[in-house]
């Protein structure tokens, strides 16, 4: 069927079931809801964590041996803004987690909002 405008209308779209016409709706809304979801997201702040576990008396070389890292320099490059894979950026929450006792780690840009204390330190 072809319309004034030029536009073609294929003409087995109306014969298909409505569950199949409204399939790519349905992910349409599905990518919506997700970018709105990603507009709130903050990535973990793996430099405050190193900090953190700095003041606890870990250094990038105790922290590389730990965790499955190549060597002390990965460990550096993260304490500069560097991002680790997946499976090394889980490691490393779960031993900031462990090491700090702290359930929620510190997201990008908390600073001001979000505050902790680590280890004993209001007991001095």
């Amino acid at each position: 069927m072809m319309f004034m405008d030029g536009n073609c209308v294929d003409s087995t779209a109306f014969k298909k079931a409505p569950h199949e016409r409204f399939k790519n709706l349905r992910t349409q809304k599905k990518v919506k809801e997700f970018f709105v979801k990603r507009r709130g997201y903050r990535p973990p702040d793996f430099n405050r964590m190193i900090l953190d576990l700095g003041r606890l008396g870990w250094t990038h070389e105790k922290i590389a041996f730990v965790l499955p890292v190549s060597g002390a320099s990965t460990v550096s490059e993260w304490a500069r803004g560097g991002i680790p894979n997946y499976e090394n950026g889980e490691a490393f929450i779960e031993l900031w987690r462990t090491e700090t006792g702290i359930d929620r780690f510190p997201r990008e840009g908390e600073w001001g909002t979000y505050q902790y204390k680590i280890g004993q330190l209001e007991l001095l």
